[in-house]
C-alpha cells in the first residue's frame, strides 16, 4: 500500500493534508509524481537583497574613508598658520623636552583620525609579527589609525604618493604646477577599500596584448570581406568573350587585386603573430592555435578569386602576340618560317598545358572547399554533442574530423604542387613541361 497526504475532499494536499492509505493508481497519478524537474523555489530576490545590503555597506565605507583621505590631504596641503602642540611647547623652543616634541605634520595627521596607542599592540594585525626591536618599528595608518608594520615583503602598510592641489606651498615639499606631492601611509585594508574599484576600472579599460592582436585580425578580415564583392564585380567584364575589356577595366581589376593581396598578407602576418605569442596557460595556447587555424581556413577559402585575373591577363597577352602578324600573313620581325611554326606549336602546347592546369586547380580548389565545409559542420556537431553529453557521438565525430584533416592535408599538398607548376610554366619566355 501507498500513503500520501490528502485533504478532506480526498484531493492531494502535500502541505496541510493528512496521511491516508491510497492505491497505486492514485499514488502515481498525483500531481508532480512524474515531474523530473522537482520543486522550484526562486531565491533571486533574497540573494539580491543580501547583495544590495553588502554593496550599500561597502559604498558607505568607501565614502567614509575617501572623505577622511580628502580631509587629510587638504590639511597637509594647506596647513594652518599655527599648529597646536601638545604640552604647551613652542616650535621655536631651543631645548626640547625629554620625550621630544611631535612634528607639525604628525599633529595634523592625528587631528584627522585618532591613532591607536603603541603599548596596546604587540603584534602586527596582518602578518602577526611581533614588535619590539629597533628595526621592526610600529607605524600608524593615517586613514584608520591602526598600528601596523612596514615590512615590504608582507605589504601590511605602504606609502601612497598623491598629487594634491595647495594654496600655500611648503618649502620642504615637492611642488610642481600649483600642486604638491605628499606620501600618506595606509594599511592594506584601507588601500584596497579606497583604490580597488578604481584599479578595477582601469584594468578593464586596458586591453591585453592578445585581445588587441585579435581585434586587429578581425579588422583585416572585415576589410577583406568588404573588398571581395567589389573585386568580383570588377572581374565580370573581363570574362565576357564577345565584348573584350578595355585598358581601364583591366587596370582597375589589377589595383583591386593588389589591394586584396596586401590585405591577405597583413592578415596572415597578424594570424602568425597571434599564434607565436607567449601563452600564460595551455588553454590560451590552444585558443591561439584555433584562431590561427580559422585564419588559415579563411585565407584558403577567399584567395581563390585572385587566380582569375592573372589567367585573364595571360590570355590577353597571348592574343596580343598574335597581332604582330601583318594582314598579308608576313611576320614583322626577322623570323624564319621554321621559327614561326615552332613558336606557333609552342603556343598551342602552352595553351593546352594552361587549360589543363586551370581545370586541375579548379577541381582541387572546389574539393578543398567542400572538405573545409564538411569539417566545419562536423565540428559544429561535436560541439552540440558535447553540450548534450553524448560522448559516444563525440568520439566517432572526432575520428571523422581526423580523417577530414588527412584529406585536407593531401588536397593542400596537391594544390601546392599545381602552384609550383604554375610558377615553372613560363621561364624566360620558354615553356617548361609539367
Amino acid at each position: 500500500m501507498y500513503q500520501m497526504k490528502l485533504s478532506r475532499s480526498a484531493a492531494h494536499e502535500p502541505v496541510r493534508g493528512y496521511w491516508y492509505r491510497v492505491c497505486e493508481t492514485c499514488y502515481k497519478s498525483r500531481e508532480g509524481y512524474n515531474d523530473h524537474n522537482g520543486f522550484i523555489r526562486d531565491h533571486t530576490q533574497s540573494f539580491a537583497a543580501v547583495r544590495r545590503r553588502r554593496v550599500d555597506k561597502q559604498t558607505l565605507e568607501i565614502s567614509r574613508l575617501e572623505k577622511r583621505l580628502t580631509k587629510l590631504t587638504h590639511v597637509l596641503a594647506n596647513p594652518p598658520s599655527e599648529a597646536p602642540l601638545n604640552g604647551g611647547g613652542s616650535l621655536l623652543s631651543p631645548v626640547p623636552s625629554l620625550n621630544g616634541q611631535r612634528s607639525q605634520r604628525k599633529i595634523l595627521e592625528q587631528s584627522v583620525v585618532t591613532w591607536e596607542e603603541d603599548a596596546k599592540v604587540s603584534r602586527c594585525p596582518f602578518c602577526q609579527q611581533e614588535f619590539g626591536s629597533w628595526t621592526f618599528r610600529r607605524h600608524h595608518c593615517r586613514i584608520c589609525g591602526k598600528v601596523v608594520c612596514a615590512d615590504p615583503q608582507t605589504a601590511c602598510s605602504s606609502e601612497v604618493g598623491l598629487n594634491v592641489a595647495n594654496t600655500s606651498l611648503a618649502p620642504s615639499e615637492k611642488s610642481e604646477g600649483g600642486s604638491m606631492y605628499v606620501d600618506i601611509r595606509m594599511c592594506r585594508d584601507c588601500k584596497f577599500t579606497i583604490f580597488a574599484k578604481r584599479d578595477f576600472i582601469e584594468s578593464t579599460m586596458q586591453k591585453p596584448p592578445n585581445q588587441r592582436a585579435y581585434e586587429t585580425l578581425r579588422q583585416f578580415e572585415r576589410g577583406i570581406e568588404l573588398l571581395l564583392p567589389t573585386f568580383q564585380r570588377a572581374l565580370l567584364p573581363l570574362q565576357d568573350e564577345n565584348n573584350p575589356p578595355n585598358h581601364a577595366q583591366i587596370q582597375e581589376a589589377a589595383k583591386l587585386r593588389k589591394r586584396l593581396t596586401d590585405s591577405f598578407t597583413k592578415y596572415d602576418v597578424a594570424a602568425r603573430r597571434i599564434r607565436d605569442m607567449k601563452a600564460d596557460n595551455p588553454s590560451q595556447q590552444r585558443l591561439q592555435r584555433a584562431i590561427y587555424q580559422a585564419a588559415s581556413s579563411f585565407l584558403h577559402m577567399h584567395m581563390l578569386p585572385l587566380k582569375t585575373l592573372p589567367r585573364l591577363l595571360k590570355h590577353k597577352s597571348s592574343g596580343s602576340t598574335k597581332s604582330h602578324l601583318t594582314p598579308n600573313g608576313h611576320v614583322t620581325g626577322p623570323l624564319r618560317q621554321g621559327d614561326v611554326l615552332e613558336t606557333a606549336s609552342q603556343t598551342s602546347e602552352g595553351s593546352t598545358v594552361v587549360s589543363a592546369l586551370e581545370t586541375e586547380e579548379r577541381d582541387l580548389r572546389e574539393r578543398l572547399i567542400v572538405l573545409e565545409e564538411q569539417k566545419y559542420m562536423v565540428q559544429k556537431m561535436i560541439s552540440a554533442s558535447r553540450g548534450a553529453r553524448r560522448f559516444e557521438e563525440v568520439s566517432a565525430l572526432t575520428r571523422n574530423v581526423e580523417e577530414l584533416d588527412k584529406e585536407i592535408e593531401a588536397a593542400n599538398a596537391q594544390v601546392s604542387g599545381v602552384e609550383q607548376r604554375w610558377q615553372g610554366l613560363y621561364v624566360n619566355g620558354g615553356l617548361i613541361p609539367p
